[in-house]
């Protein structure tokens, strides 16, 4: 039992960016909520489940990466979207085409999705039942040839089309330059007018938040491929966190509750299955603190 006003002290200190390539493992996350036995009759096997939900008390990233602008002093903390709630595909631009690779980007098999093609404007399609904002790619293989360049676009508020994200995303690894083997980051404010799909293209499922990244310009020669993928809720993520500052919150015994599907039309389901920090430049010395409980 989860007793009221009892947190969990975390210090720890996070050499990648948000997941390294540790995606679709337990390791390396800052912190999981407790774990249950559920056990089913007859032939049922018993299982292991984790509570839903973060709550946060206080939190703290100390940037110590010795950069202090741009994409590389972007900071901040939120929850990794339990699996059951994406899901991720390869997009076709000319026949506005999704091909479902959901199973590819969560298991262990290196290499076995496409990122893009060598076409114009090909490339992938994340989707949510609840809102994300950021995507965690483990390149295996990168791209080569030619000038890369990768846009994102969002569906719409009324889900049957899609619309041009602003150009200010926080991170956007691979908007002009080739995939990098190992993490690449999407970090992205989430648009107010996202819509989830409604008949948006082919084969693409309904009732989704919708992200697609396509190669406008597509490498020449070899497109990337990946391994792995993860998808998060990441809040307060804010840029220009000078090196050896620390951006923080203190909600003075008032928990802040992470990732609660409670928009409009929402179900009000606590959904995040583990607490994860998000730093722009990986160092070996940057730092959470936090004060964390089930929800």
């Amino acid at each position: 039992m989860i007793q009221s006003g009892a947190y969990n002290s975390v210090q720890v200190q996070q050499p990648w960016r948000l997941r390294g390539t540790n995606q679709q493992t337990d390791d390396a996350l800052v912190w999981r909520p407790p774990s249950y036995r559920a056990y089913g009759s007859g032939p049922v096997a018993a299982a292991t489940l984790r509570l839903p939900g973060v709550n946060l008390g206080y939190w703290a990233l100390h940037n110590r990466s010795g950069t202090s602008s741009g994409e590389g002093s972007v900071h901040g903390i939120g929850v990794r979207i339990p699996n059951y709630l994406w899901r991720f595909g390869t997009w076709t631009n000319s026949t506005t085409t999704f091909v479902d690779d959901t199973t590819d980007a969560q298991d262990a098999g290196a290499d076995d999705v496409d990122l893009e093609t060598t076409t114009n404007n090909d490339g992938f399609v994340v989707l949510s039942r609840v809102p994300f904002n950021a995507v965690s790619l483990n390149v295996g293989t990168a791209d080569t040839g030619g000038s890369p360049v990768r846009a994102v676009r969002f569906s719409t508020l009324a889900g049957t089309g899609w619309q041009a994200a602003e150009a200010n995303l926080f991170i956007h690894d691979g908007a002009a330059a080739a995939y990098a083997t190992g993490e690449q980051l999407i970090v992205f404010p989430e648009p107010i007018d996202w819509g989830k799909s409604s008949s948006l293209a082919t084969a693409l499922p309904n009732d989704y938040y919708a992200m697609n990244c396509r190669a406008t310009t597509a490498p020449t020669t070899t497109r990337a491929t990946l391994t792995t993928v993860e998808v998060f809720r990441l809040f307060f993520p804010t840029e220009a966190v000078v090196d050896n500052a620390t951006l923080l919150e203190e909600f003075s015994g008032r928990d802040l509750v992470l990732a609660q599907d409670n928009l409009t039309g929402g179900t009000g389901e606590l959904y995040g299955d583990a607490l994860v920090a998000l730093f722009g430049t990986a160092n070996g010395g940057n730092r959470v603190t936090c004060q964390v409980r089930a929800a």
